[in-house]
């Protein structure tokens, strides 16, 4: 059976209990990582186009792992659960957390397998990114190999949806802990509605609920999407904010403008930082709004996780919200 779930009775009220069980970790992070190689073209490349890059890095990426450092940046206690590839990209992937101070006790070098890699392409113009990817086979961890007593150690599980029976087990075995699931999830597909009955906050894109619903209005796409189970369910519009559902109410959150220069972490710290006021003892709308802070930010700067900002940042560009006291 379902655990219940409190509802907040006012748009200010905490979304989650005043009183959490004791935990090893604030947040457990499940999901794949990725090598980037992140290159910034003067203006979009048109068909067949061909251009010097104005810039090029290659860096740790992967929402739930970039996710999981802005946590830790921001002191809280993270782990990180998922595949790690045999080769160079692998070794930078698990440096990177554990240099960051995020506890990876809970993953599983593939041997013989290489790591994920993405290709990501940042207009100049108008900060925009494309992404191609690639995963080699035998990279996703199988439910058999789920770390357990890790993924049930923390007062929050962030998932993605890439491997979806896997991340059904994990979901599970978080909600029967009593911990508090967010959902990182890119594209629909047949279990999905069945991952979402085991989450409390699905943040997606604003093309995500119309694919997976089949509504083309987006608030109905929304509803509907929460009816399945979660109490909050948000589409992030980019430059035009945050439209989200919690516990039947629709909320919006504006974004705050800022010249952008690189959107690639802006997701990952939408989750991270969302995730980050809920734990705090929040409602809602505040940590959405809070999130559109540490978004905005985070296209400031070239490149997935150089870009996160820093937490005294984004509480001083959510201070100068003067809506925020009413939230």
């Amino acid at each position: 059976m379902r655990p219940t779930r409190s509802r907040s009775s006012s748009p200010a009220a905490p979304f989650l209990p005043a009183v959490t069980r004791p935990a090893r970790f604030d947040v457990v992070g499940f999901g794949f990582n990725t090598v980037d190689h992140i290159g910034l073209t003067p203006r979009p490349l048109g068909s067949d186009g061909k251009r010097r890059l104005d810039a090029y890095c290659m860096l740790p990426g992967g929402q739930v792992p970039t996710a999981l450092v802005a946590l830790q940046r921001w002191g809280l206690r993270t782990a990180y659960v998922g595949p790690l590839g045999d080769d160079a990209g692998g070794a930078l992937q698990r440096q990177s957390l554990v240099d960051a101070g995020v506890d990876c006790r809970g993953a599983r070098q593939r041997h013989g397998v290489g790591s994920q890699t993405s290709i990501i392409l940042v207009d100049a113009v108008r900060g925009e990114r494309s992404i191609g990817w690639q995963r080699p086979d035998g990279l996703a961890l199988r439910p058999d190999e789920l770390d357990r007593d890790v993924l049930t150690g923390g007062r929050a599980l962030l998932l993605d949806a890439d491997d979806i029976e896997t991340a059904l087990r994990a979901a599970q075995w978080a909600r029967a802990a009593g911990a508090l699931v967010m959902l990182d999830v890119d594209e629909p597909g047949p279990r999905t509605d069945a991952l979402l009955a085991l989450t409390d906050v699905a943040i997606v894109s604003d093309a995500f609920p119309p694919r997976h619903t089949g509504c083309a209005d987006l608030r109905l796409a929304l509803r509907r999407m929460a009816a399945v189970g979660p109490r909050l369910v948000a589409a992030t519009l980019g430059a035009g904010g945050a439209l989200a559902i919690v516990d039947g109410d629709f909320h919006y959150a504006p974004a705050f403008p800022v010249a952008a220069v690189d959107t690639t972490s802006a997701g990952d710290c939408f989750h991270a930082a969302c995730l980050f006021g809920l734990l705090r003892g929040w409602s809602a709308p505040r940590a959405l709004r809070f999130a559109a802070a540490a978004a905005a930010l985070a296209c400031t700067r070239f490149g997935g996780r150089p870009s996160i900002p820093s937490l005294n940042a984004v509480e001083a560009l959510f201070a100068s919200d003067p809506g925020r006291a009413r939230r």
